[in-house]
């Protein structure tokens, strides 16, 4: 339910109050009206009650509206006034009018009083909300001036459409050392070294600022002491209502300290990849070296060894009958060791052409080459029963000669650690882990104690003896090498007789 319209009445006849409330609430408003009559009962009224409208006869024994009409000024109330009168001349009317009245009307025509009613708490409502958006722009507008006149780290000020500075505020101070009355007027070229002055810097940068709507710049400044100092400036053209250009907007930071600490970050950057780039290319020398350290023994220990291995064989089927027992069993001893040491020559041999062989990256089928050794394996040890579980097509990108050795090492621990068990499973396939694929081979052979998982990519570490798993401890050192030259990593999981998983990333 509407709120009933609260009106003052000014009047010393009630039969003329009568029909004024008649008038009012025959044009359909609701009405809560009080008439008053003397100067008095008006005031007491008027600071008692909120009214909506005063409706005031012009004249009266004892008041007028007139009178009326100054003392609600005075209040500072703002209710909208309207006169009505039995008589009144267009002097009195316009008079009225003039020291503050809403409207007038004679009582001979209040059919027009409901309009005006409605016209004047129209207008009363659109003051009242003129009023409190004036309001809150200049609250707003003395926030913002406060806030830019507090800033200290920023040198915020605007100039005129012709580039001479308008505004200065704390921040703009303390950055070039004027105070406002020292450089209000001045143009914005006073800020420039002389060199970009002549060149015509502080006027082509304002017309870019116009051009793009912002123009952000970093450059060196002058301060009033004709020092030099490294900003970050931002020119903004600031526009009225009209789109007509009012000025640029200047803000200002000292950068110097920045620009210092890149230089000197980058200064270091430079230090440190120097000394990366020795240290790494001592590292090189050094692994160089190794590598053809150990391709040079493994290389040259391959001839002798296989005399020595020659020769015991010769020893073995030539000179048997002039060997006692114990001189067959130490000849025997001696070419098992030869042949181990051989083992782990060529082991060492292709370990250190795996670190120096240059990488020639296209694709390949990991399962196309398991299977091609999976039947090298099964020709060469046919008493062998072993299940292999391939999955199709893994396409990767890599060398293939390298990623064959590393699945021939993988897949003959498969085969050998799985030696003792009938039921022997070999599989090999792939995983998504972490939005990355993940190749593994896992068997379920002997497995390992997972305390030593870390010792498993180390060269010549072993985890089982020589007599129950023959091998030099080369192979998964060859098999990590392959790996992170193609940029992935290697792992394995696996428990005491529960198999093993290796797994490897490219």
């Amino acid at each position: 339910m509407s709120k009933p319209l609260e009106v003052l009445i000014v009047e010393d006849s009630k039969i003329d109050s009568a029909l004024v409330i008649d008038e009012l609430k025959q044009g359909g408003l609701e009405v809560a009206a009080k008439r008053v009559e003397t100067p008095e009962e008006y005031k007491e009224a008027l600071y008692k009650q909120q009214w909506d409208i005063i409706v005031s006869d012009y004249s009266m024994p004892r008041f007028n509206a007139l009178a009326a009409l100054h003392i609600l000024q005075e209040s500072g109330f703002g209710i909208p006034f309207i006169i009505i009168s039995g008589s009144i001349g267009e002097e009195l009317a316009v008079q009225a009018l003039k020291k503050g009245a809403d409207d007038y009307l004679m009582k001979d025509n209040l059919a027009r009083l409901v309009p005006a009613i409605e016209r004047e708490l129209r207008e009363k409502e659109e003051r009242q909300i003129r009023k409190k958006v004036e309001g809150l722009l200049k609250e707003t507008e003395n926030s913002y001036r406060r806030l830019v006149e507090g800033v200290r780290d920023y040198g915020i000020f605007m100039l005129d459409p012709q580039g001479q500075v308008i505004t200065w505020n704390l921040g703009a101070e303390r950055t070039f050392g004027y105070r406002a009355e020292e450089i209000l007027g001045k143009p914005y070229a006073k800020f420039y070294v002389e060199k970009e002055v002549q060149e015509g810097k502080p006027d082509n940068e304002l017309k870019t600022a116009l051009t793009k709507g912002q123009h952000e710049i970093e450059n060196l400044r002058v301060r009033k002491d004709g020092n030099t100092f490294y900003a970050h400036i931002a020119l903004t053209p600031v526009y009225n209502e009209q789109s007509v250009l009012t000025g640029f907007s200047v803000v200002t930071r000292d950068i110097t300290e920045h620009k210092r600490a890149e230089e000197a970050i980058r200064k270091l950057t430079e230090d440190l990849e120097l000394k990366v780039k020795k240290r790494t290319a001592q590292l090189e020398l050094v692994n160089h070296e190794l590598e053809s350290f150990a391709h040079s023994v493994s290389h040259d220990l391959r001839a002798p060894l296989r005399n020595l291995i020659s020769l015991c064989k010769i020893l073995l089927s030539r000179y048997t009958e002039h060997l006692d027992d114990e001189g067959k069993d130490y000849l025997a001893f001696i070419l098992e060791s030869s042949q181990k040491m051989m083992r782990l020559t060529t082991d060492l041999l292709n370990l250190s052409r795996v670190t120096q062989a240059e990488l020639n990256t296209k694709p390949v089928n990991l399962s196309e080459v398991a299977k091609e050794i999976m039947k090298e394996m099964k020709e060469d040890y046919p008493e062998r029963h072993v299940k292999f579980d391939i999955m199709d097509n893994l396409i990767v990108k890599g060398d293939v000669a390298l990623l064959r050795i590393a699945l021939q090492n993988l897949l003959d621990n498969a085969w050998k650690f799985t030696g003792k068990r009938s039921d022997a499973l070999v599989e090999l396939g792939v995983m998504q882990k972490d939005n990355q694929k993940v190749y593994y081979i896992r068997d379920n052979g002997v497995g390992f104690d997972p305390e030593y998982k870390d010792k498993l990519f180390a060269p010549f570490q072993r985890l089982h003896s020589e007599e129950e798993f023959p091998g030099s401890g080369v192979g998964l050192a060859t098999v990590q090498r392959i790996i992170h030259r193609h940029g992935g990593r290697v792992w394995a999981e696996g428990a005491v007789n529960q198999g093993a998983t290796i797994y490897f990333t490219l």
